[in-house]
């Protein structure tokens, strides 16, 4: 997958003719994989190069509609989900007020006539331009039928739109395996592993440990089951993801992941952690030996819950 960064004064002009698909994508859910799905499709049908075009930052961050400014997805999570999936294009628009400020017509003339697009696949709820008054059915006149306009309908879960905010909201109540299902996959975060003053070393519970990234969305503080990824290889383990309020506090989210069977030292290397169930919130003890208790209950449900993955 080839990653083309525009802005407003560098509109790349795409020789190959391309069908593309248009939005945020923000969580990369089933809702967007549906999207990009049937972009995928009608390019190999129609011998065309697929392209997904997106904008960064989040629109929603530049106009202060969203003042979180928190992604599920933030962009490098994002290139990592595209490229295993085969797009030919990933075109990232960066977004700022002017950008916001174009006219409808002047975004299809710019953004998609001057770069080849002969088709776009987008949502039900897609509007574009300047007070999103552009919507998806304006594309083929204001091209002048150049581009070709396939509208894909709401996709909802248990009667609710599939969507970032939803999402958002399970993440919050740690409801993992949920979020599993609105994404198909499970819930990511990767960073670089840090030294940490953290009791593990004491108890013979070695952490691997890395700070959050304040870009990706708010997630329930708590101990979670979890698999990571080092190297290209996966392993399980269970992690806790907090300040540490009864030792050690953290004033910055830690994750701290013990790696059941490994003891390399994996000190700055990058690395992956899905969250495969949620065990409990985050909790203060009053003592070191209430705090054993519960870890050692923590870590024998994570190898019970993993033994499904072993056997």
């Amino acid at each position: 997958m080839e990653l083309i960064k525009l802005t407003q004064n560098n509109i790349e002009n795409i020789k190959e003719s391309i069908v593309a698909t248009i939005g945020q994508f923000d969580g990369l859910h089933k809702a967007h994989l549906a999207l990009i799905e049937k972009t995928m499709c009608i390019a190999k049908e129609k011998n065309l190069k697929s392209a997904l075009i997106t904008f960064d930052p989040h629109p929603d961050f530049v106009l202060k509609k969203d003042l979180s400014n928190t992604y599920v997805t933030p962009l490098d999570e994002k290139i990592l989900i595209l490229n295993e999936i085969g797009l030919d294009y990933l075109i990232v628009i960066e977004f700022t007020k002017e950008v916001a400020n174009i006219k409808p017509i002047d975004f299809v003339k710019n953004y998609l006539i001057k770069n080849n697009v002969q088709e776009v696949v987008v949502g039900f709820d897609f509007s574009f331009g300047k007070f999103g008054k552009g919507k998806a059915y304006d594309i083929s006149e204001m091209s002048k039928n150049k581009i070709k306009v396939n509208i894909i309908d709401e996709i909802k879960y248990n009667d609710e739109k599939i969507g970032t905010t939803l999402i958002k909201t399970l993440l919050k109540d740690g409801k993992v395996k949920t979020v599993k299902e609105l994404l198909g996959r499970n819930y990511k975060i990767s960073g670089q592993v840090v030294h940490g003053n953290h009791i593990g070393k004491t108890i013979n519970l070695p952490t691997a440990n890395l700070f959050v990234d304040e870009q990706f969305a708010y997630l329930c503080p708590g101990v979670y089951v979890v698999r990571v990824k080092i190297d290209g290889k996966r392993y399980f383990g269970f992690a806790n993801l907090g300040n540490n309020p009864s030792f050690n506090y953290s004033k910055n989210m830690i994750f701290e992941t013990h790696i059941f069977n490994f003891s390399k030292d994996i000190y700055d290397k990058i690395i992956e952690i899905e969250l495969l169930e949620f065990i409990r919130s985050e909790k203060k003890f009053s003592s070191v030996n209430e705090f054993l208790d519960q870890i050692a209950k923590d870590k024998e449900f994570a190898k019970n819950f993993c033994k499904k993955f072993l056997d």
